[in-house]
């Protein structure tokens, strides 16, 4: 666990001071608690900077015109709901929570503080955090992943890897209850096309070779790896684990897997739902809007993006650009 604090500058005081500026004044900027599943602070994972690249293109930047507070899980889900707690006495304004455990637990730590949910891997009514998409509810609304017919959209981009698959791999972390929903998901999603689902249990790095192990035991002939900080945060060693076990591995996540090493993502790119979480609910919330009074944003499409390197070394059919 790692805690950032940014305090403004002493040449950012003392040029308020010489404008005028009272120091009464000078604490209405807004302070903005940032609680990442993963990745740190300013150095940041791709998809926290695409969601502060959206703010500083909007006029809101750290130390200037915002205060951030930020702290990061480094990929242990079970950190968030003390991450949370340590962050609200902080006295922020707003709070960003990512990934659906995390905002679970902002959930139940406040209903005052005006929550920004971003990377909500389930859908947000299910997950309990909204009634409706159309609008948040209470002090919370945000940014999900969630297709209706997201699996079979991934599925299909899995049989053109590897066609006639007949038994596919979940990577999933059991401790993160969205990614035991999903995996059921999965498991029902798969029936009709008579493809067979073997579970891929990892928490940690260290779990990868027992899972690949026990999968290529089973005749998985190809995984995919579930969306999450969690699994975000284990990307390279995914990557470098599958390729040492000759067993390709998907991720249902962005961030340069695939310049890992990674044979290819297959799900939502959500890098751009970041910085639309920024722009379309971040910005007008700063500016006065509840997140009651917005609606949630999500995805359209699954998309795939393929390192045709690494796929033509795992033997898979590598489609004509």
């Amino acid at each position: 666990m790692k805690i950032y604090r940014y305090v403004a500058s002493a040449g950012l005081v003392a040029a308020s001071m010489s404008a005028g500026i009272s120091f009464a004044q000078e604490t209405t900027v807004p302070r903005v608690g940032f609680v990442a599943g993963a990745g740190g602070y300013p150095k940041m994972a791709v998809t926290n900077q695409a969601f502060f690249d959206g703010l500083a293109d909007a006029g809101y930047k750290d130390g200037r015109t915002m205060q951030v507070i930020f702290r990061t899980a480094e990929g242990n889900m079970s950190l968030m709901p003390a991450l949370i707690r340590e962050t609200l006495p902080e006295n922020v304004d707003y709070l960003v929570v990512s990934s659906s455990p995390g905002c679970a637990a902002a959930k139940n730590a406040t209903t005052t503080v005006p929550v920004l949910c971003i990377s909500v891997q389930d859908d947000p009514i299910r997950e309990g955090l909204t009634s409706s998409l159309a609008s948040g509810s209470g002090n919370i609304v945000g940014v999900h992943s969630y297709l209706a017919d997201g699996i079979s959209q991934q599925l299909g981009m899995l049989q053109k890897l590897k066609p006639g698959l007949q038994t596919l791999g979940i990577l999933f972390n059991p401790s993160n209850a969205t990614h035991k929903r999903l995996l059921s998901d999965w498991e029902r999603a798969v029936q009709q096309q008579r493809v067979v689902i073997v579970p891929m249990p990892a928490t940690v790095s260290g779990d990868l070779e027992k899972a690949i192990y026990a999968a290529k035991s089973h005749k998985a002939e190809i995984a995919i790896g579930l969306l999450g900080a969690d699994t975000y945060a284990m990307r390279k060693e995914i990557a470098e684990v599958a390729k040492a076990n000759d067993f390709p591995i998907a991720m249902d996540t962005p961030g340069g897997y695939t310049q890992m090493g990674g044979v290819a993502t297959i799900g939502v790119d959500i890098v751009p739902l970041y910085r639309r979480g920024a722009l379309e609910l971040m910005v007008p919330m700063l500016k006065g809007k509840k997140p009651s009074e917005l609606p949630w944003i999500g995805p359209t499409e699954a998309v795939m993006k393929i390192n045709d390197d690494a796929a033509r070394e795992f033997r898979l059919v590598v489609q004509q650009k």
